[in-house]
């Protein structure tokens, strides 16, 4: 699964590892660390990734 960054940030349990807007999420995919991430349940206060969808060509 790859989530992709929409707010910027710095993870704090990434080595304080900046992600800017657009950027893939390569940190810690736990489910729980996922969902911190991806609600407004951290420390910033908003979502700050989203789960990839890719669009299937043909």
């Amino acid at each position: 699964m790859k989530y992709r960054v929409i707010y910027k940030f710095r993870d704090l349990q990434d080595n304080d590892h900046i992600y800017n807007v657009g950027d893939e999420y390569g940190g810690k995919k736990s489910p729980a660390r996922i969902k911190e991430l991806s609600t407004d349940a951290n420390k910033i206060g908003r979502p700050l990734i989203e789960k990839v969808t890719e669009e299937k060509k043909g």
